[in-house]
């Protein structure tokens, strides 16, 4: 719904609108990766594969206004070329978003993880996202630290193995086949 027509109003989104879809997909995103309120919408969009509405849009606009000069010039292209330029145009919206998050303020622990792989990340056809990974990489939830920052748990012991102070980089070796924490084992 939030593209409907993007071809048409895309040349006019200015700011403010721009920041009004972003809202929206922040949104979204965030019951997608089922994280908490406060993780920031690059982070959120990037961990939900979920490529920024206004770069969507960019693709959509583009693509009408290539079929447009094409039949301009009075050729109609078949279904496999016009296929072919929207997914160069995709592949080009990928690289803008890929920038945008790594020159990014916020999320930057996430959106740094994510960055380099980030085209492997968004067209992967497997995998789902734990309850408790988006916590993880977006440095929040249920591992202590979070919680007691924001007064839910009295202390930052970690809920599985009870050390004090289990922090993203400590808990993102687990992940990555590091030293393992005994209550972790299998549940990602």
């Amino acid at each position: 719904m939030a593209l409907y027509g993007a071809p048409v109003w895309y040349g006019a989104l200015s700011g403010d609108n721009a920041l009004q879809l972003r809202r929206a997909q922040r949104v979204l995103a965030v019951r997608v990766i089922r994280g908490y309120r406060t993780v920031s919408a690059e982070a959120a969009l990037a961990l939900a594969g979920s490529m920024p509405w206004d770069l969507d849009a960019l693709v959509l606009a583009a693509v009408y206004k290539w079929r447009g000069d094409q039949r301009s010039l009075r050729q109609r292209p078949a279904p496999r070329e016009v296929e072919a330029e929207r997914l160069r145009l995709e592949e080009d919206a990928v690289t803008r978003w890929r920038e945008r998050l790594v020159d990014s303020t916020a999320g930057h622990r996430t959106t740094g993880a994510i960055a380099p792989t980030l085209t492997e990340w968004v067209r992967r056809q497997h995998g789902r996202l734990t309850f408790r990974a988006p916590q993880v990489l977006s440095d929040h939830g249920c591992f202590g630290a979070y919680l007691a920052m924001i007064g839910r748990e009295p202390t930052a012991e970690c809920h599985h193995c009870h050390e004090h102070g289990a922090t993203h980089p400590r808990l993102m070796l687990y992940m990555g086949g590091g030293a393992q924490c005994p209550g972790l084992s299998g549940r990602w």
